[in-house]
């Protein structure tokens, strides 16, 4: 069996590119001689407590995940995203998406592939529509009465959320992406949008305009998928259609150096699992998933425009409902 130090140095390996000295890493992160280096590196000194901690530290490793057997594949250390859930989760969440995505474009060859039950947050872009995914969720999460009865025209959210939110989009406008959507993934934005009409937080023109927004947004997602590429950067983008298998909201984030698994617990709450047995298996079932998708991007102008065209037909189908609908904002006269 490998002693923990042998497998500590194995994963780090697997974390550096093939053209880097691994031992002038350990000798960088360590502060250390080349010779003092390679002495650890080849069990010839033993790593002190302060050392193997730098170390996982450094590469972001949880040392739980050493103490458990390789040969163990029906045990997996997992980490929260959030060790609470409270007023400022949405700030937590930005932050930490933020992080990550920096830390993953910096591995080189960086790939998100989301498998999109809802519509992702950094698609909402900067607009109408993005102010109301923000307010919806800060609605949705708070316990604070006074928030949860304040209209949509009387909100506006802080400054540091403003500057989170932008930094969040900046780093996943950058990103190379591919999503696996189905014909629902817009239905949860539609019924948020109807329900905060019902209850009287926005009115009619607004749900109307927040319905028109969220076209915009996927209008600009209909053309990275023609165009194969990000809007905002020369990152490649492919999107696929998918009714067959249930989508999760499960996230890969894979670069040359590393992969790790999103899987949501809560609303913008992930589990994050890096155990490589794990990671390769879901990563076989998004594989799966695409087999059995069609692929909307590039020259697939017919199976593009179909689904798009699906797409907007909810959405108008949506906005026809809420012009006939009657909301707490609404004055009937009386009929003499």
């Amino acid at each position: 069996m490998k002693s923990s130090e042998e497998e500590l140095f194995n994963y780090i390996k697997q974390k550096l590119p093939k053209n880097v000295s691994f031992i002038d890493k350990i000798a960088e992160v360590l502060d250390l001689s080349y010779d003092a280096a390679y002495r650890r590196v080849n069990r010839k000194t033993a790593l002190n407590l302060a050392e193997t901690l730098k170390l996982a530290n450094h590469y972001n490793i949880d040392l739980n995940t050493l103490l458990l057997s390789t040969n163990n594949s029906k045990r997996i250390i997992v980490e929260k995203t959030h060790h609470l859930i409270e007023d400022d989760y949405l700030q937590t969440f930005l932050d930490k998406s933020s992080n990550e995505i920096e830390k993953l474009q910096e591995s080189g060859e960086a790939l998100l592939i989301n498998s999109l039950k809802d519509y992702p947050l950094y698609h909402a872009g900067s607009g109408f529509f993005s102010m109301f995914r923000i307010f919806a969720l800060i609605n949705i999460s708070t316990k604070d009465s006074n928030i949860k009865k304040m209209p949509f025209s009387g909100f506006t959210p802080s400054s540091e959320i403003l500057k989170k939110h932008k930094t969040f989009l900046k780093g996943y406008n950058k990103i190379s992406l591919t999503e696996i959507w189905s014909d629902s993934t817009i239905d949860n934005i539609l019924n948020q949008i109807q329900y905060f009409f019902d209850i009287g937080l926005t009115t009619k023109p607004e749900s109307i305009m927040i319905a028109d927004s969220l076209v915009e947004s996927l209008k600009v997602i209909e053309e990275q998928a023609k165009n194969q590429k990000r809007n905002h950067s020369e990152s490649s983008y492919q999107l696929y259609h998918n009714n067959l298998v249930p989508l999760l909201n499960t996230v890969i984030m894979k670069s040359e150096t590393q992969k790790k698994i999103f899987v949501p617990y809560t609303n913008l709450s992930y589990f994050r699992i890096s155990d490589e047995n794990t990671t390769n298996q879901i990563e076989q079932h998004f594989k799966t998933q695409i087999e059995f998708s069609n692929n909307l991007s590039g020259d697939a102008s017919v199976e593009r425009q179909k689904f798009f065209n699906t797409l907007y037909q909810k959405i108008e189908n949506r906005k026809t409902r809420l012009s006939l609908s009657f909301s707490p904002n609404d004055v009937l006269n009386p009929i003499f």
